[in-house]
């Protein structure tokens, strides 16, 4: 079996895929559509183009998570500086929002965010409207705690066309560990499971990525994780612990392929992130949760994005001055290096 090893735009993973690279498999599997996209997502990643639209939106629709992982913000004690549980983004307000995209150049779009979106029942019904609609590329990142059968195959018909699901580990007493909450046995059962239905069902979609955040925690067993899922999961992320800048984050090592700072982050550029409670975030990444650069009660995506809020985050980020709109990117940009 060939292993390709590359790095990703952050170079802060390394991935390791059994057959060849996602985007090749989804260029087999999409056509010109998703070449087009990712074309466009190319341009604007180097700043060679500032698309109309966000190629790329994605829905954090609770704000809420049954684990309590020690590397994520939910794990603090006062989680409410970064949501309110008590407000949700509505199915039909997503689906309007995907209506828009789809009619403005969107191409994409994700489940991401703080919470866990097996959470939400309707995200087959939100990924299949997508598809049905244009857009070429859905994904979600998941625990896989909740990943049961029905909820399995709903989301393989569905045109979801990534499954990344965070296992962290190789030993229920390691994974008890990194995923406080969840309960190892019954997430590799629900990802193999995953694995046998999308073959019976005769389909190659959606991709699945296991994740391994390597920390102090659990880097003894990344051999043994990557010898158990090499050749089953179609691709692996081994991805770097980067501190987020709160009290009580543990204070563990990066991993030796992390990055510094090379030059400005591109995530504004290609992507928002609408948040549980209305508000509009420049990225999905958690350090940035709290960076609002326009709230849907107040304006419609495509406005929030030619806004001079969003346009204001870009030039400091080109300047690279993390004094004024982009402060709140300083650490992130420090943690991971250009996005």
């Amino acid at each position: 079996m060939q292993t390709s090893i590359y790095t990703d735009s952050r170079q802060v993973s390394r991935f390791l895929a059994a057959q060849a690279d996602p985007d090749t498999v989804l260029s087999a599997e999409l056509g010109p559509a998703y070449n087009e996209y990712r074309r466009l997502w190319e341009r604007a990643r180097t700043f060679k183009e500032l698309p109309p639209f966000p190629l790329h939106v994605d829905y954090e629709m609770k704000f809420a998570c049954p684990l309590r992982c020690p590397m994520c913000l939910m794990s603090l004690d006062d989680t409410g500086v970064y949501g309110d549980p008590g407000l949700e983004l509505s199915t039909q307000t997503v689906l309007d929002l995907v209506a828009e995209g789809a009619a403005r150049g969107q191409r994409a779009l994700g489940f991401g965010g703080l919470w866990e979106p097996l959470l939400a029942p309707d995200l087959p019904e939100i990924a299949a409207f997508a598809r049905d609609r244009g857009l070429v590329d859905a994904m979600l990142n998941t625990s896989g705690l909740l990943l049961t059968e029905k909820t399995a195959r709903a989301l393989i018909n569905s045109g979801l066309t990534r499954l990344m699901v965070s296992l962290d580990a190789d030993s229920p007493a390691t994974y008890d560990l990194m995923r406080p909450g969840s309960d190892f046995a019954t997430v590799v059962v629900n990802i193999e499971n995953f694995l046998d239905l999308r073959k019976k069902m005769g389909q190659r979609l959606p991709l699945l990525r296991l994740s391994f955040c390597r920390t102090a925690l659990n880097e003894a067993e990344l051999e043994a994780f990557l010898a158990r899922w090499s050749g089953r999961a179609d691709f692996i992320s081994v991805q770097a612990y980067g501190r987020y800048p709160t009290p009580g984050a543990p204070d563990w090592p990066r991993t030796p392929w992390a990055a510094g700072p090379e030059g400005p982050c591109a995530q504004p550029f290609k992507r928002l992130l609408v948040r549980h409670d209305g508000r509009v975030c420049p990225c999905c990444d958690a350090s940035g949760a709290g960076l609002s650069v326009g709230r849907l009660a107040d304006q419609s995506l495509a406005e929030i994005w030619q806004g001079p809020a969003l346009a204001a985050l870009r030039q400091s980020l080109c300047s690279g001055d993390f004094t004024g709109p982009a402060a709140a990117c300083g650490p992130c940009q420090a943690k991971y290096g250009p996005c």
